[in-house]
């Protein structure tokens, strides 16, 4: 059986961890709120550039570039600590997926990751990560990521020629908190286009172009790219923080039934000492009264 002084710093032990679970889920409930904040507003403004597609393509014409399919990126967005579930496991089995079957179709795959936990698990299956990106820590910080991986993207474009682009990375989901999904960011298809070429005009003004279509194309293609980033990486975050919100929920739970465990021992072994401490008390005063009787 413990001894009391054990059991005493057994139940120390549980309330100190207690603490850091109900900190580490008042930490992650806020963050998931600010991500999903910034994925909302993201959105929006995705919205404003869809129409700007549409008008330039529909009323002023375009052509989507082709970018030649003899190399490709694959940018797994992981997280950088653990203590969030399958998280990094889902995600790292679907990106494996995706670059075996892009390597099927004869594509040199380069891996690229963001956070710690994806770059770990992609050496370890056998990918070697040619670009590593830390993630951001807070919403305000998602816009610096994006331009990180911009710049990295656009070197590696301006070296070797144009190049598909995927990102894995988990998406929040309901019923079961997140799911892993592959996107084709690069190069833009036939379908791509045809969502805005043909989609009617949501106003009667039909509207006008204040650049060049080139010019126009330009700096447009330049926001599609910041905003496929900027949404998965917002996306992601804000599902790390939901796992990692129902990975404490479940520990404050199990150290909780722990912790009255280890009260209820607790209470056992020290109630079991008062009554033996009695015991040799009665037996003592009993000898001493035999003692005393036979005198």
């Amino acid at each position: 059986m413990q001894t009391l002084e054990a059991l005493q710093r057994k139940i120390d032990t549980a309330d100190d961890l207690l603490s850091v679970v109900k900190t580490m889920k008042s930490l992650a409930a806020v963050s998931i709120r600010q991500f999903e904040a910034a994925a909302a507003a993201l959105e929006r403004y995705d919205q404003v550039v869809g129409l700007a597609w549409q008008a330039l393509f529909r009323f002023h014409g375009g052509q989507a570039p082709e970018a030649p399919d003899d190399r490709a990126v694959v940018l797994v967005i992981g997280s950088d600590q653990g203590m969030c579930g399958q998280f990094n496991e889902a995600l790292l089995e679907t990106a494996r997926s995706t670059m075996d079957e892009l390597a099927g179709r004869g594509l040199m795959v380069s891996a690229w990751s963001a956070g710690e936990r994806a770059r770990a698990g992609l050496g370890e299956a056998g990918y070697a990560v040619r670009e590593h990106f830390s993630l951001p820590g807070s919403s305000q910080g998602v816009t610096a990521a994006v331009q990180d991986i911009l710049e990295a993207y656009e070197a590696a474009r301006r070296r070797r020629g144009g190049r598909t682009l995927v990102v894995v990375a988990n998406r929040p989901q309901k019923e079961r908190i997140f799911t892993p999904a592959s996107r084709i960011v690069l190069p833009l298809d036939a379908d791509w286009l045809a969502q805005y070429a043909h989609r009617p005009w949501p106003g009667r003004s039909i509207p006008r172009l204040g650049l060049a279509p080139d010019a126009l194309f330009s700096r447009l293609f330049a926001q599609y790219l910041a905003v496929a980033l900027h949404r998965a990486l917002a996306q992601s975050l804000a599902a790390e923080n939901a796992a990692r919100l129902a990975a404490m929920q479940a520990a404050e739970k199990n150290i909780e039934e722990r912790a009255g465990e280890l009260a209820a021992s607790y209470r056992e072994t020290r109630q079991n000492a008062i009554t033996a401490e009695l015991l040799d008390i009665v037996s003592g005063f009993e000898a001493l009264g035999g003692v005393g009787g036979r005198g």
